[in-house]
């Protein structure tokens, strides 16, 4: 089994550097056995992307066709919805036969209880976002992301998105430190949810990689970061080993 964990990408469009990375990087889960690949999308890999509209398929028809042929090829993909990437599986799920969640999940991979998670739900000392969490995700709200066609929320998104990654990466780098302690906290009350021998989060855009003591037992907690970094890590599990894999 061989399990790759990604986030926080931010996509704005499948030319940009990240965008030809990402692109190469699912090409190349093809190789080999693709039967035993298992890929979790954990949240905000596009900058926007609201509802199943064929818009947003067409932005990013590269991707798309290369995780449809992952997943004809027999591949495994679970995809959790982030704060960016809203009621996607009217496409994913759909057209691409991709498994879509808006929670945590647990899965067992190579003996191992792996917890993966957006984390939108490790700060909650950010009232603004889980008011604003709870609207989007309000069963009565849904219905609106197909009143408006996908080129709509596209302009409303990218202007919103701007301001809000403008501010959180300025509280990023001053309260580095805090954000680390909180991802590491959150993993004491996500184990009170269920128990994991390994907890996978992303949203914090910190990466974070760490032995946590819970419960009388060592679990280990990671943030995945983001790719806004001039490298990029891909987190992954192989045969039992969790390790970070450089792609370019």
């Amino acid at each position: 089994m061989e399990a790759w964990f990604i986030s926080d990408i931010h996509l704005k469009s499948a030319e940009e550097r990240n965008g030809q990375i990402l692109l190469r990087f699912l090409r190349s889960l093809r190789q080999g056995d693709p039967s035993k690949v298992h890929l979790f999308m954990l949240g905000d890999i596009f900058d926007l992307w609201i509802g199943g509209s064929e818009f947003f398929g067409r932005k990013f028809q590269p991707l798309m066709d290369a995780l449809k042929e992952l997943r004809e090829a027999g591949a495994g993909i679970t995809y959790i919805e982030g704060n960016h990437d809203v009621h996607v599986e009217g496409y994913f799920k759909k057209k691409l036969g991709v498994e879509v969640f808006v929670e945590a999940q647990y899965y067992k991979i190579d003996g191992l209880n792996v917890r993966v998670e957006h984390g939108d739900l490790i700060n909650l000392n950010d009232i603004k976002y889980l008011k604003y969490r709870a609207i989007i995700r309000n069963p009565w709200v849904k219905p609106l992301k197909d009143v408006f066609p996908g080129r709509f929320w596209d302009y409303i998104g990218n202007r919103a998105s701007k301001k809000s990654r403008e501010r959180s990466g300025h509280y990023r780098h001053r309260n580095e430190e805090q954000l680390v302690t909180m991802i590491r906290n959150h993993t004491h009350r996500a184990y009170d949810e269920g128990p994991f021998d390994v907890i996978i989060s992303g949203h914090m855009h910190v990466f974070d990689d760490s032995m946590v003591e819970t419960h009388g037992r060592n679990v280990r907690s990671v943030n995945l970061g983001s790719w806004f970094e001039e490298h990029i890590k891909v987190f992954r599990i192989k045969d039992g080993i969790c390790d970070w894999v450089t792609i370019s």
